[in-house]
């Protein structure tokens, strides 16, 4: 669903890596855990298309 608000906004869509799963699922849990999104936001930030 996600993608599909960045795509309908004109923005990329954002691609999660298979080798970088254990990095967003940790960022996932500081999220829940602590109510803290920066990781998981620097973590999506680095995923997103180069260009």
């Amino acid at each position: 669903m996600m993608n599909g608000v960045l795509l309908s906004s004109g923005h990329d869509a954002i691609s999660i890596p298979l080798s970088r799963r254990l990095e967003f699922n940790q960022s996932l849990v500081t999220l829940y855990a602590d109510a803290d999104a920066t990781p998981l936001m620097e973590f999506i930030l680095d995923c997103r298309p180069e260009g």
